[in-house]
């Protein structure tokens, strides 16, 4: 049971960038994207501490239990990203800015043109 009350925070973490990348603007300061990426983790270390019971045994015991499980949401938030969901979204991002290309076919009816898209 100790094994999955670590690790929750953990998983948890993982499925929280995509909702980020939502709220998330490119014109924003570093500071704005740290703070939209933390909170959320604040957030859900407190509610994973709750619902383990970590906050019943008293105020120290119960500071240091959201620290960790917000670290632990945060940390798996960063690595899921990082290794997952970037090469994701940064593929999307190419593929809705990229140019289109416009191909001119000659055929026996006259030209044809076709448009792809990359």
């Amino acid at each position: 049971m100790d094994l999955l009350r670590e690790t929750a925070p953990f998983l948890i973490g993982m499925i929280v960038p995509p909702i980020i990348l939502l709220v998330i603007r490119p014109g924003w300061s570093g500071q704005s994207k740290f703070l939209a990426a933390f909170l959320p983790a604040l957030v859900l270390g407190f509610f994973t501490s709750a619902l383990a019971g970590e906050l019943t045994t008293g105020m120290p015991d119960g500071l240091i239990a959201v620290i960790i499980d917000t670290s632990l949401v945060y940390t798996g938030s960063q690595l899921a990203y990082r290794l997952f969901w970037k090469p994701i979204h940064e593929a999307r991002i190419q593929r809705m800015h990229a140019p289109e290309v416009e191909r001119v076919l000659e055929g026996r009816g006259g030209e044809q043109k076709i448009r792809l898209w990359r």
